[in-house]
């Protein structure tokens, strides 16, 4: 099944407009034809099950057939990542970690960050392309922050941190979702490639991160950010 994305403002009653590069997939890439089925999420939860009833040059109009409302997964998971100053290791790592259930991609520039671009619509249309691709129907949000403690500082008021760790050497990943088992909302929180500074590490305590050892193998930021995704979420 291929699923493809509506923004909500674009989705009436009984009928759904498709246009951009989603029309060109519809009926240049994949060849659909009138009468033809297709699935269509708003990134919001919903589900919508349509006929083709139109296609012109720069668009697609869709018959909604019903909908169906999918419930979000609990706790909130968002994944913050330290900026990688590749570019394709920072977007597989995206890709990867939304495939993987995260419901928010946070990246932020910590104190051994090296100097990098960041094309934030490049993140968004990486996570959007590997929401339509993992089959899941709730699109995660971007967002960037400047600095660790900025990034601390807000996450730390509506749930859990916790830290991928290679000094930790008691914490597991398991052991820490335990601690937290009723909390909302949970943030990962794994450093760029030249780890967290003495400061940054001092804001852990002040913000109660919580740390975990991943692995007793050093691992590449984008390593990481999947490895501690996929295992809290398993």
């Amino acid at each position: 099944m291929n699923l493809f994305y509506a923004e909500p403002e674009a989705i009436h009653d009984d009928s759904i407009l498709i246009e951009g590069q989603e029309s060109i997939h519809i009926a240049k890439v994949l060849r659909h034809n009138i009468g033809d089925e297709v699935f269509v999420t708003d990134g919001e939860g919903y589900r919508y099950c349509c006929k083709i009833e139109l296609i012109s040059k720069k668009s697609v109009t869709l018959a909604i057939q019903g909908k169906k409302f999918m419930e979000p997964t609990e706790p909130s998971l968002s994944v913050a990542i330290g900026l990688i100053k590749k570019r394709d290791r920072l977007e597989f790592a995206v890709e990867k970690i939304t495939e993987l259930g995260a419901g928010e991609i946070i990246i932020f520039v910590g104190d051994h960050s090296e100097k990098s671009s960041l094309r934030l619509d490049r993140i968004e249309n990486t996570v959007l392309s590997a929401m339509k691709q993992s089959l899941r129907y709730r699109l995660p949000h971007v967002r960037f922050f400047k600095s660790t403690e900025k990034l601390l500082e807000e996450v730390s008021k509506s749930g859990a941190i916790i830290v991928g760790d290679e000094t930790e050497e008691q914490n597991t990943v398991d052991s820490v979702k335990e601690m937290i088992s009723d909390v909302g909302r949970v943030t990962l929180l794994i450093g760029p490639e030249g780890g967290f500074s003495e400061k940054e590490r001092a804001l852990f305590n002040k913000y109660n991160v919580l740390p975990c050892l991943l692995s007793t193998n050093r691992l590449r930021t984008e390593t990481a950010a999947i490895v501690m995704t996929d295992r809290y979420n398993n």
